[in-house]
């Protein structure tokens, strides 16, 4: 299957490229990315839903750049025999093809064929996230003349200090969580039997599941694997059906190891139906 970009991310893109020329860059680095991004709709709207000001984080974004911590103020600063060796030899455009790339296959592999906005927004702080250990994740550079993916300026540090981390920001994309919602007591007993359904989602491993499912839940390799492979086609499953005082401390836990691991993995504790008969 053939993917491609969709029309408003070549937009986001040819933004890209003009903030970069604006910055007298050949290439876009991420926060030129970034603030292409912050003027996509979409991108606006996920940034609102998780309380964070996208005016705000471009501003702070901008700051960044004319800084002398950025690329752009190292650019301007150097002297003209490094600029014109710099122009004669430009460095490759590797962090935003790095992203675009990570995009494409997280595009590929959740089986759609448009790589939309929010996919390079989820591929730009996966790539930025410490706890990435997934290939092609971006290592920081000492080189003042190549963008530096993370920096203690770095705008993407404001985004998560306002509570957009890279697992906050997958879960309103991958299951529509928004930040501070509040769960219903149960009023369950803690005797009654529940079922534990896991959600699927397009950003956690298959590798991850089957490991929580066999620690949590005292499932076999198989029988984990099964159970999460018919979760990936199905979208939802029963993973197992149990008292809710061991269902809900699982639940916690699972969650609270796919938040560590940086995965958007998401459990529901669900009053188990009552037999027929």
């Amino acid at each position: 299957m053939s993917i491609r970009f969709s029309p408003q991310s070549q937009v986001v893109l040819l933004r890209a490229q003009e903030e970069a020329s604006a910055s007298a860059l050949l290439w876009p680095c991420a926060e030129h990315l970034l603030l292409a991004l912050l003027d996509d709709p979409t991108v606006a709207e996920a940034l609102l839903a998780l309380e964070t000001d996208p005016r705000r984080v471009a501003q702070q974004t901008r700051d960044y750049l004319a800084s002398p911590r950025s690329p752009t103020f190292s650019s301007r600063a150097e002297t003209w025999p490094r600029r014109i060796w710099r122009w004669l030899f430009p460095p490759i455009p590797g962090d935003v093809l790095l992203i675009q790339r990570r995009a494409a296959v997280q595009v590929l592999v959740s089986g759609r064929a448009d790589i939309t906005p929010l996919d390079l927004l989820a591929a730009l702080f996966r790539m930025t996230d410490p706890r990435s250990a997934a290939p092609g994740a971006v290592e920081l550079t000492e080189d003042p003349y190549r963008c530096a993916m993370a920096t203690v300026a770095h705008p993407m540090t404001s985004l998560r200090q306002s509570g957009v981390t890279t697992v906050a920001l997958l879960r309103y994309l991958a299951h529509g969580d928004r930040p501070r919602a509040r769960e219903a007591p149960s009023s369950l007993d803690p005797e009654a039997l529940v079922d534990v359904h896991l959600l699927n989602d397009e950003y956690t491993t298959m590798e991850f599941v089957v490991a929580v499912l066999g620690d949590e839940l005292g499932l076999s390799a198989q029988e984990a694997s099964d159970l999460a492979l018919r979760v990936h086609w199905e979208g939802v499953g029963v993973v197992g059906t149990l008292p809710y005082a061991v269902a809900e401390p699982a639940r916690r836990r699972i969650e609270e190891r796919a938040v560590r691991a940086g995965f958007p993995l998401k459990v529901l504790v669900v009053a188990a139906a009552e037999p027929e008969g």
